[in-house]
């Protein structure tokens, strides 16, 4: 038999005999009983306990049951209420329905299981009234979470409108260029979202493009497709431009918990910007999705594998390769072979593990034609004659030990060493493959 335990039955009547019998007859329910002989004292106990179900006489000497059932269903109108009464009385009946809104109504003597009958329906009513109540009070209180984070979100475009003008103001010469010729915008875009982070234009940046666009022949993608890929690539990080430098200048893992939250929201700024330009809808929502990762734990949004488009994909693994050796993501640089590591072992549920073989077969493929950087992280004391540098020797103090591209000798690795002891410091060392 199910358990009512958590239900409240208050029956009212007169007669105590009556309310000792309805009484014993529930007790196989486990419900909370509770009885009164006064409608007066009734409405009392109403006030002062959560009450699913009433069951009322019909004549009462100090009030009527259908005056009594009007008072608690205006006071409370989600409790069921019945009649139970001696007198087969249309008319009286006819009234406690209309001023009372009585459910069910039900003659002395009783029949035990018509009784029963009645309290269980009454009992799942009353579960699904709370459980409705309580799912309409989440969905407001989910509809007020989302009206807040809307609003936010209008404010941080407002904030980057703002931002962007104050800095670019020959932003506002190039409008009717950008109804013409978006292809100039998306190269200006670029260009003062570089600016602004200190990217300064390099021989291995154009490798990093080169390396985008044979992933993305590699995967099979079309010409349409790999176009708006690459101008996704090129504005993925245009909504930086209003980040202070704070923001920029720390590597993502040094940044503290509120700082990467507001960090995080870059995506939606960009592709908040690239709604302006309406040939450049679908390149802002693979922007949109570019920081998301297959096990849900990316952002803005938290996507999961197939909610996140294949091209965000691509533009996921060859961003965070880029920012992994660039030293944007840890406070160190990773080199290449590190960089697919990582996303091989260290963090392969994040990633589309064929796009990324895709990216390790192309660095591979570019590196022997000299079209890409492909290198290796050593320590001075792994350092052979005839290695070759891929990057510039730097101390922590920003000086110029070493250029990239130089072979080593013996001298020079002695060097290396003595250099590394009279500085205290351990070198970041990167050797070509």
């Amino acid at each position: 038999m199910t358990d009512y335990q958590n239900h409240t039955i208050l029956l009212v009547d007169d007669e105590q005999g009556v309310l000792n019998s309805l009484k014993r007859l529930l007790r196989p329910l486990k419900c909370n009983v509770l009885t009164s002989s006064s409608p007066i004292e009734a409405l009392t106990l109403l006030d002062q306990h959560p009450v699913d179900i009433v069951i009322s006489d019909m004549r009462m000497p100090e009030m009527s049951g259908e005056a009594f059932l009007e008072r608690a269903a205006e006071k409370h109108p989600n409790t069921e209420r019945i009649v139970i009464s001696g007198y087969a009385d249309a008319q009286a009946t006819i009234e406690a329905i209309n001023r009372g809104k009585v459910s069910r109504f039900l003659l002395k003597p009783w029949e035990d299981e018509d009784v029963l009958k009645v309290v269980r329906k009454g009992f799942e009513l009353s579960a699904l009234k709370h459980e409705n109540a309580r799912l309409q009070k989440q969905t407001q209180e989910k509809n007020s979470e989302l009206k807040d984070l809307n609003s936010k979100l209008q404010e941080l475009n407002q904030s980057l409108d703002a931002k962007v003008q104050q800095r670019t103001e020959q932003l506002k010469k190039a409008n009717d260029s950008i109804k013409t010729n978006y292809r100039a915008v998306v190269r200006m875009f670029s260009t003062l979202t570089a600016r602004r982070l200190g990217i300064k234009v390099s021989k291995e940046n154009q490798k990093l493009n080169s390396i985008l666009l044979a992933v993305a022949n590699r995967c099979n993608l079309d010409g349409q497709d790999i176009k708006q890929l690459y101008y996704a690539w090129q504005l993925r990080q245009l909504g930086k431009l209003s980040f202070n430098d704070n923001l920029l200048n720390e590597p993502f893992l040094k940044l503290d918990p509120d700082q990467q939250r507001e960090f995080q929201v870059h995506p939606i700024l960009s592709q908040a910007a690239c709604l302006m330009v309406k040939p450049l809808y679908p390149a802002g929502q693979i922007i949109l999705q570019h920081k998301e990762y297959l096990d849900g734990s990316g952002y803005p949004k938290g996507l999961k594998k197939d909610e996140i488009l294949p091209r965000a994909r691509i533009l996921c693994v060859v961003n965070d390769y880029v920012e992994l050796i660039s030293g944007l993501y840890d406070e160190r640089q990773f080199s290449t072979s590190e960089a697919i590591n990582y996303m091989q072992t260290t963090a392969p549920e994040r990633y589309d593990q064929n796009i990324v073989s895709t990216l390790q077969d192309t660095v591979e493929l570019l590196s022997k034609d000299g079209e890409t950087l492909k290198d290796t992280h050593l320590t001075s004391d792994q350092l052979r004659k005839g290695m070759k540098l891929s990057r510039d020797l730097i101390s922590d103090d920003g000086i110029l030990l070493l250029s990239a591209d130089q072979i080593l000798d013996e001298t020079s690795i002695e060097r290396i060493r003595e250099m590394e002891f009279n500085l205290e410091e351990s070198f970041k060392i990167y050797i070509s493959q």
